[in-house]
């Protein structure tokens, strides 16, 4: 079926007959020079002699590079192979976001056996469900390889169902990879579904132990609500102390009406403090220095 599908072509037709007969040698000496010339057709069908090794010795490294070649102009036979090899890791490490994007290609020429290959992955559970856009693919199979930004950038799509169904738990799971990585950002946005029971069980020490560590790096708004904490005595004991230093930072860091709710909230707990107690935390709120856990953990923290 891959020969009556392609194009006549000069050379084309010698090369089909000789492979009809077996003479692979001869087949492959007829498109080889076609495929340089950059037809699609003869270089999927010069990947395919690589791959199966037909008149050339196998190299699955060349077939692999000769059917993207035909898959990037658009040969649709190209596109379903290499979603194939993506698929089951032949001749190339298993990547079904891959897999999936070439069989998209090719299920959009009508190429029913890629549709229902597309249809296998999602029912396998291997792509993030059947709404699923192909940037949240990407981001998986980035974040399921531990690119911490990328495990952020996925929970953060579960949260809001950007390009994908809304759903807290799986939002919490992937903040949770990304804050064990040191992503402040993502330690802020766990600790507030600890607090808040979204997606997890309400848990205010596990709030605090992520709020903490967010607000060592410099998170604002987690060391505004560290500051309620220590303020309330909730998920941790009681000291107003701690809780001035952390608002203190917060109406630091804070902007506009957050940062007069930080003021306010700095003021109204330095009134309950003995002299000595607010010489001893404006001494900790001068010496206080944001500690990165890894690079690029400070990124900015999104205000929703």
């Amino acid at each position: 079926m891959l020969l009556a599908a392609a194009p006549a072509h000069a050379g084309f037709e010698e090369g089909r007959r000789a492979y009809d007969q077996g003479e692979y040698a001869t087949a492959y000496r007829e498109w080889r020079p076609l495929a340089d010339q950059g037809l699609a057709a003869a270089q999927f069908l010069v990947g395919f002699m690589h791959e199966r090794g037909q008149g050339v010795p196998p190299d699955a490294a060349l077939a692999v590079a000769w059917y993207r070649r035909a898959a990037e102009q658009g040969d649709v036979y190209a596109q379903f192979r290499l979603g194939f090899l993506y698929a089951f890791g032949r001749a190339v490490e298993r990547d079904d976001v891959l897999a999936a994007d070439w069989y998209e290609r090719a299920a959009a020429q009508g190429n029913e056996a890629a549709r229902a290959a597309l249809d296998q992955l999602r029912d396998e559970g291997r792509l993030a469900g059947p709404g699923a856009s192909r940037e949240v693919r990407q981001l998986r199979s980035a974040a399921e390889r531990g690119a911490a930004a990328a495990q952020y950038q996925l929970a953060l799509r579960y949260a809001n169902g950007e390009g994908v169904s809304r759903d807290s738990a799986e939002a919490a799971r992937w903040y949770r990879k990304a804050a064990e990585q040191g992503l402040a950002p993502a330690q802020y946005q766990l600790a507030l579904r600890y607090a808040n029971g979204d997606g997890v069980a309400r848990d205010f020490e596990e709030a605090v132990k992520w709020y903490r560590r967010a607000a060592r790096q410099g998170v604002a708004f987690a060391q505004f609500n560290l500051g309620v904490r220590y303020a309330n005595g909730q998920g941790i004991e009681r000291d107003p102390v701690l809780a001035y230093l952390w608002f203190s930072l917060a109406a630091r860091g804070l902007l506009g009406k957050e940062a007069d709710t930080a003021r306010q909230a700095r003021d109204s707990i330095r009134a309950t403090l003995t002299p000595e107690q607010v010489t001893r935390g404006d001494g900790m709120v001068q010496a206080w220095r944001p500690e990165a856990e890894s690079a690029g953990a400070a990124a900015a923290t999104p205000r929703k």
